[in-house]
């Protein structure tokens, strides 16, 4: 499952969840999910480390890791989900659905878990996801963003 899959697939549970979401299309919620994750609306340079990151940082590595892991996914409340993301992110991201705050964060509560677990089969957030398409390389500062240089060292070792 590539990125654009998997955000398509968080949106898909926002929409489902037990958020007010019926005046916001999937493809809105798709495009701002995109955002909050740092990628554009395509789902381009999305991170989910950032996510693992925060709820290892703010002790909820349990929560994590039964995302990561094989079994059930741990639910996550709402002051958690606030933990993760800074107010001004869910406040953007409330605007750009325009929903409320506490409607967004009962979507993210249902939409992050499916989104990390399907994302780490194994227990690992996949590599590959990580490294999102970036071009061509035209100059040296293009060759120093990282990610172009993994994507140049995966063309020459011919390994992904």
């Amino acid at each position: 499952m590539d990125m654009v899959e998997i955000v398509r697939l968080g949106a898909q549970f926002f929409n489902q969840s037990r958020a007010n979401t019926q005046a916001v299309d999937e493809n809105s919620i798709f495009s701002a999910l995109s955002h909050l994750l740092d990628g554009d609306d395509q789902a381009q340079h999305v991170n989910l480390q950032t996510v693992i990151k925060a709820l290892n940082q703010a002790d909820l590595s349990n929560i994590a890791n039964s995302w990561l892991g094989n079994e059930v996914n741990a639910k996550i409340s709402a002051t958690n989900i606030a933990t993760i993301f800074s107010t001004e992110k869910l406040a953007t991201f409330a605007s750009e659905l325009k929903m409320s705050e506490q409607d967004v964060i009962l979507g993210l509560q249902d939409a992050l878990p499916t989104m990390i677990d399907q994302a780490s089969p194994g227990g690992d957030i996949d590599h590959n996801l990580l490294i999102q398409p970036v071009g061509e390389i035209h100059s040296i500062d293009d060759l120093m963003d990282i990610n172009n240089l993994k994507s140049l060292a995966s063309t020459i070792f011919g390994k992904k």
